[in-house]
């Protein structure tokens, strides 16, 4: 296998993680939408020492670490060859000279297509274990509030 058949698959397998890592957050997104929801209705029987705000803080991070991840990032590293402007034409991609240009722009790309997936994951990383983190915390405050371990409500505390 030559060195451009072997970046160009490096380029496409980059370019796929990519798009996964984007599937994949959009899923986050959507599911951070719908668990919102009941945690804001449901915000008059929680515990008097986890405020709304409280509980809140780990969505508005999940939701910056999701939109972060779905943004676009074309560093300046390389921006000769990752040309981006609105209206590309046929003229402002001349061929490379000689073979050991293409290879200098595969790698080139590879590089940029590393960082931009490096960070997307890192984002991804931080967001679902937040998710999961916070999922278990909520499963183990309601097995405390349903043996009655742990006052649900304001209202059980000014009875008690």
């Amino acid at each position: 296998m030559d060195a451009t058949t072997y970046y160009r698959n490096q380029i496409a397998t980059y370019t796929d993680a990519i798009r996964m890592s984007d599937f994949k957050a959009n899923i986050g997104v959507v599911y951070g939408a719908f668990t919102i929801g009941p945690a804001i209705g449901y915000a008059s029987e929680f515990p008097p020492f986890l405020p709304l705000p409280a509980v809140l803080l780990p969505f508005v991070v999940v939701f910056f670490c999701l939109l972060t991840c779905l943004i676009p990032r074309f560093p300046r590293v390389g921006r000769a060859f990752f040309l981006i402007k609105p209206n590309a034409g046929p003229d402002d991609f001349p061929m490379p000279a000689d073979h050991d240009e293409t290879i200098d722009r595969q790698q080139t790309l590879c590089v940029i297509l590393c960082n931009i997936l490096y960070w997307k994951s890192f984002a991804l990383r931080i967001s679902f274990l937040i998710y999961i983190w916070g999922t278990l915390f909520a499963g183990v405050l309601l097995m405390l509030g349903q043996f009655s371990l742990l006052p649900i409500s304001s209202g059980q505390i000014a009875s008690n």
